[in-house]
């Protein structure tokens, strides 16, 4: 007698069973789940699916058992799943031919391209996030003293935290565009909460009057968008930084009135120079142009959010203040030497992730 049947998938011995499976062809185990169901058969895993956030990924089936919509079935359950935890709008990132699979359930393409797409399934989706953002960038284009007409630029950071690095790379977008739009990474994956990052670039892009500041929605550097740049995984690197740069030029700079991007060069973050060199190749197909600025330095060496989250987590805050004040602006060393800063800091002391 066969035994078979979808539950959760819920014991280490599960989860290793998973991840050779999801080896077994050429993907990983996604980084950040929360929750995981499986198709079981005769107690031996058959095929996955798991929810990060709100992104369905992981989806695999053993190849003894395609061709039975076990694929379909596993996403429809896990989608049932979110829904019911409260979760109104899902995001799916695989392979762009089995995006007319995920379709027939219900998910409305994003973006994709010859080796990967991005799906979503229930609201807000990027028309209604489009809009209201279409609706703030214009009206601040009818306030800004400098709407004069000319190129609007948009620079996109995660900004964990907002440096003087970011404060240079934005200065210069605004310097040389009617308006800067800066899309802050809305995903809450990094150490530093959404909510306090979208507020520290605020602050400290203050002083540029023609920069607007907005959050960048899960359609930039997203786990559903690219998934790579969070788990580190170089050689998903390029085919995850593709879906993400055509969203961005084939549908956000349109929206946006958008002609140009800013991004700061990468020396150090192997996904983030990989996703340079694919928003090069990408954005001059859709007539949007795109400038690579030298990193900022101090004291000879570059500034970059990371040193910041070293001295956090290696030293004593108050006695690193004047090597801080090198790195962040003021609003940002306020916000660290705050009961928040030191209440991450020592967070930050017992993680070694990149983020």
């Amino acid at each position: 007698m066969v035994l078979q049947g979808f539950r959760t998938i819920a014991t280490r011995q599960e989860l290793n069973e998973a991840e050779a499976l999801l080896r077994a062809s050429g993907l990983s185990l996604p980084d950040g789940i929360d929750t995981g169901i499986g198709f079981f058969e005769d107690g031996r895993l058959g095929g996955t699916a798991f929810l990060a956030g709100a992104t369905i990924c992981g989806v695999c089936v053993d190849a003894a058992h395609r061709g039975r919509g076990l694929a379909s079935s596993l996403v429809g359950r896990i989608l049932s799943q979110a829904l019911g935890d409260g979760i109104q709008r899902v995001c799916i990132f695989t392979k762009a031919n089995e995006a007319p699979k995920f379709a027939s359930l219900g998910f409305h393409l994003v973006a994709s391209t010859e080796k990967a797409a991005m799906l979503e399934f229930g609201e807000p989706d990027y028309a209604a996030w489009s809009r209201r953002t279409a609706e703030t960038l214009q009206h601040a284009r009818r306030t800004m003293p400098k709407n004069s007409g000319g190129p609007f630029g948009a620079v996109v950071i995660n900004a964990n935290p907002f440096t003087l690095g970011h404060h240079a790379l934005v200065a210069e977008a605004a310097a040389r565009c009617a308006q800067a739009v800066v899309f802050v990474v809305e995903e809450d994956a990094s150490s530093f909460p959404f909510g306090d990052r979208l507020e520290l670039v605020r602050r400290g892009a203050s002083d540029l009057e023609n920069v607007v500041v907005v959050p960048g929605g899960p359609y930039m550097v997203s786990r559903a968008s690219f998934p790579a740049y969070f788990s580190g995984r170089e050689a998903h690197a390029a085919v995850h930084a593709e879906v993400d740069a055509r969203i961005f030029a084939a549908r956000i700079a349109p929206d946006m009135g958008i002609g140009i991007r800013f991004v700061g060069s990468e020396p150090y973050c192997p996904a983030t120079a990989t996703y340079n060199r694919v928003l090069r190749r990408v954005l001059p197909e859709y007539g949007i142009a795109i400038e690579e600025m030298p990193r900022e330095c101090a004291a000879g060496k570059i500034i970059s959010a990371s040193e910041v989250r070293r001295i956090m987590r290696d030293g004593d805050l108050p006695s690193h203040i004047p090597e801080l004040e090198r790195l962040v602006p003021p609003s940002t060393l306020q916000f660290l030497l705050s009961d928040k800063g030191r209440a991450i800091a020592e967070d930050l002391r017992g993680k070694t992730g990149r983020h």
